[in-house]
């Protein structure tokens, strides 16, 4: 829907529309009359606005368990119906791609992955779509029933234009994604920064739910960083804000030759991703004298292992850990002096052991900043796929669309 201003009772009318759907939304089970009383528009309107509603399946009605106090007839009560439209999200990762299919209130009701670098040699965006189908015929719907597309890609990306300028771990420049998926599917397509997207799912339905002020980073092949000012997504102006994968934590490292781990990676990319926490590790191995005795399996060392050796107190594994996690304070350390974010969240691979490394990140901090900002790591399962229908309910021309919506 898209009424101008210019049809003055028509736009009072939409917004009297977005008015009620929003406190129905948020308040279940009230009656027209607590509707009216809440929002002070009259009874006669509310009830018109809300027989559309209810026609365009966006609320449905149901009798109260409940007679009332008058002894008359049970009142009818108002619900949101969130399974009356359906939003797909996309995460493309480096290493998968996620897709899940989510109703109205952030819940996924079916999801798959598939293995990224794989599609890409072969029709990324049909593999998309076909997925999208799938999961909609696992609950026994169409495309009909989706509003919109949402998708998060590893790159800085033109959201008005709906490209992927450069992602260096999928080889894309200046790919018109949202053009790629719309043109497959059919539907409106959003997209974003992965990290984005993320930050607006821990926004909605994450630890930071709600909150005005919030820093995401993202810890995995490299580093990202998902920022919401006053409640909204602050993207910068050429879309490259968060990109702190080229900040530099050391300058005496970063006037020496390091490995870029993938063309185009930054410095905190390069000494803080997964693929540089392996490739750092080999090279102290490589460095040992012949005679040192240890046992590791260095064809298949991952971050997560070498992780784990350091928990087990393993002295190298603990020497490349402790390295990369001053790395990801000092950077923190510079995105909270500037942004001052109620709390800053860690998602990502590597923030499965946030637990363990917390207690040294929060030590960095508290030694160089006298704000005091609340750290954690993220407990949302599937944040980017969540953050994907946010941008949705964000973007998209439909009743839905508030800054404060969700």
């Amino acid at each position: 829907m898209n009424l101008k201003k210019t049809s003055t009772p028509n736009y009072l009318k939409y917004l009297n529309k977005k008015k009620i759907l929003r406190y129905v939304r948020e308040n279940d089970e009230r009656s027209r009359a607590d509707i009216a009383l809440a929002l002070s528009i009259s009874k006669p309107t509310v009830s018109s606005i809300v027989d559309e509603l209810i026609e365009d399946g966006w609320i449905e009605e149901k009798d109260s368990l409940v007679a009332s106090s008058s002894g008359g007839r049970k009142p009818v009560h108002l619900s949101f119906s969130p399974d009356s439209r359906l939003i797909a999200g996309v995460d493309i990762g480096g290493t998968y791609v996620e897709i899940g299919i989510l109703n109205l209130n952030g819940t996924i009701l079916a999801k798959d992955r598939f293995e990224t670098q794989p599609a890409l040699k072969n029709n990324i965006i049909r593999k998309v779509g076909d997925c999208i189908l799938k999961l909609l015929g696992e609950i026994n719907r169409t495309p009909e029933n989706v509003m919109a597309v949402g998708v998060g890609a590893p790159g800085i990306t033109d959201t008005d234009k709906g490209t992927v300028l450069e992602a260096p771990s999928l080889g894309w420049i200046d790919y018109p994604l949202k053009e790629a998926v719309e043109n497959e599917l059919g539907l409106p397509v959003y997209i974003d920064n992965d990290v984005n997207v993320g930050v607006l799912g821990e926004q909605w339905k994450g630890k930071a739910k709600n909150a005005d002020h919030l820093i995401l980073i993202t810890l995995g092949t490299g580093v990202g960083c998902g920022i919401i000012v006053n409640g909204s997504l602050y993207r910068g102006s050429s879309f490259a804000a968060g990109e702190i994968g080229y900040m530099v934590t050391d300058k005496n490292e970063a006037n020496e030759e390091y490995d870029e781990i993938f063309e185009g990676y930054g410095f905190l990319d390069s000494h803080v991703g997964g693929p540089s926490i392996v490739k750092r590790m080999k090279k102290k191995l490589e460095e040992l004298s012949q005679d040192y005795h240890g046992s590791y399996d260095s064809e298949n060392l991952s971050a997560k292992t070498i992780f784990q050796l350091a928990k087990d107190e393993d002295p190298i594994a603990t020497e490349v850990i402790k390295e990369t996690v001053d790395h990801i304070a000092y950077a923190l350390v510079n995105v909270v002096c500037i942004f001052n974010p109620q709390c800053v969240i860690l998602g990502g691979g590597i923030s499965k052991s946030g637990g363990w490394f917390l207690p040294r990140v929060k030590e960095v901090l508290s030694r160089h900043l006298p704000l005091k900002t609340e750290i954690s790591v993220t407990e949302l399962d599937n944040v980017s796929v969540i953050g994907a229908g946010a941008l949705c309910l964000k973007e998209h021309e439909s009743l839905l669309k508030s800054e404060g919506v969700m």
